[in-house]
């Protein structure tokens, strides 16, 4: 990012920079790359996703642009192609906007694992244009029960096997989502993916309590790289990041040109009859945490020297530094605890001392939305699920397989500090 900014005036005076939205669409097939900011909403960057076809870079705020290439209130800048424009991007390096391969604007999909929080996943689908052609279920009698719960959300014409590869060969999806156990995630993932499937996987991107954490992150590079080399888009379902780009525009445009901090995560959910194990309350719920810290840093990197863990019954929580991409560090705090005492589900992100609350209602049509009570106010917003699912029909990978891999990392490391403790 320093590069950039060093490159700012030599930017402006070659004359490179295209503002305003008509003139980028008449010159789009003279741009290099578009640089859109932090504050931008999430459906002006699906609409620039699905209008250009150039690279997409996301930093900085509207009164960067201001100050460095003085363009007042503008939030989306092109650059046209030329020997500048090509070290400029080289300087954006990790801040570019992941574009997953053309997905059918009505694919079809098929949910592995649907009568938990995949039956959800399924309506997401349907909901913005899917169709759900098939689920995979565990036994004869599962799928009698899932498939009546699914024709009680909506109309759900399609069937349930088995065996996945049936499942493959008889249906063939555009689209596998997997909502399966954690330990099922690898084979399945990598079977929808050698059919030629597009994938979306349920956090966490894999984990076997059976292999090593090196063994683990080894096979999310493998299922990256295949992703990778069949053309096929793979990402991973840490919703809340959803919500934190939301919740960072909505504390940027009351704390323009200041920077993020200190960020505390807080996921409580009930505990389901399960034993205390501060671990598999860290796997279950740390992810969605974890990828919103990885948001407000642009994925930069944690200080190992100074995380501090407590990880005692239900309760698993983590302190620690994180550098981010612009040289800037955030103290993050991330607790994730299981419950059944009121209240038993708690979803809070504080930035700076500022609370931002997450819960949710059914609106007249009984769709579910997701409400952020602010400092300013409640602000109603599409479910976080289902912006991702949006946001993945649409060709935009938010936490694509690079990204997917450093949250893994970030899991199991702090497991593995928490052990030797």
């Amino acid at each position: 990012m320093e590069i950039f900014v060093k490159l700012s005036p030599f930017m402006v005076k070659a004359g490179i920079i295209e503002v305003g939205r008509d003139r980028l669409k008449q010159v789009a097939h003279k741009l290099a790359f578009l640089l859109v900011t932090e504050e931008l909403s999430f459906n002006s960057l699906q609409e620039l996703l699905t209008s250009f076809d150039c690279p997409i870079y996301r930093c900085l705020t509207a009164l960067d642009i201001e100050r460095y290439f003085n363009f007042r209130g503008t939030k989306v800048l092109g650059f046209r192609r030329n020997e500048l424009s090509v070290q400029v991007m080289k300087a954006l390096k990790g801040y570019d906007v992941k574009r997953g391969e053309r997905i059918p604007s009505h694919p079809r999909v098929a949910i592995l694992g649907a009568s938990g929080i995949g039956r959800h996943h399924a309506n997401w689908w349907r909901l913005e244009g899917a169709q759900v052609v098939a689920f995979l279920g565990s036994n004869a009698e599962s799928i009698a029960k899932t498939t009546d719960t699914l024709k009680s959300m909506f109309e759900f014409n399609g069937r349930g096997y088995t065996d996945l590869q049936e499942l493959l060969a008889t249906e063939k999806p555009d689209v596998v989502d997997v909502c399966l156990p954690p330990k099922m995630h690898y084979n399945a993932v990598k079977t929808a993916l050698e059919a030629g499937c597009h994938v979306l996987c349920e956090k966490p991107f894999v984990y076997d309590d059976d292999l090593t954490a090196d063994d683990m992150l080894a096979q999310a590079r493998e299922l990256t790289q295949l992703a990778e080399e069949k053309k096929l888009s793979l990402g991973v379902c840490t919703q809340y990041v959803m919500a934190a780009e939301e919740i960072r525009r909505l504390w940027l445009e009351e704390h323009a040109g200041e920077k993020i901090t200190s960020f505390e995560g807080c996921l409580i959910s009930p505990t389901r009859n399960r034993p205390p194990n501060a671990k598999w309350t860290w796997i279950d719920l740390a992810p969605h945490m974890l990828g919103v810290a990885q948001v407000l840093s642009a994925c930069g990197d944690i200080d190992w020297s100074n995380v501090k863990t407590t990880f005692e019954g239900h309760l698993a929580e983590a302190t620690f530094p994180c550098k981010c991409r612009d040289g800037c560090v955030i103290d993050c705090k991330i607790t994730t605890f299981h419950r059944d005492e009121e209240p038993k589900n708690v979803r809070q992100i504080t930035l700076n001392g500022e609370l931002f609350d997450i819960g949710g209602h059914l609106d007249e049509n009984k769709i579910f939305q997701m409400d952020i009570k602010t400092p300013n106010g409640v602000v109603e917003r599409p479910d976080m699920m289902r912006l991702l699912i949006r946001s993945y029909m649409h060709g935009c990978l938010n936490v694509p397989g690079k990204m997917a891999r450093q949250n893994l990392e970030w899991m199991l490391k702090v497991i593995e500090l928490a052990e030797k403790k």
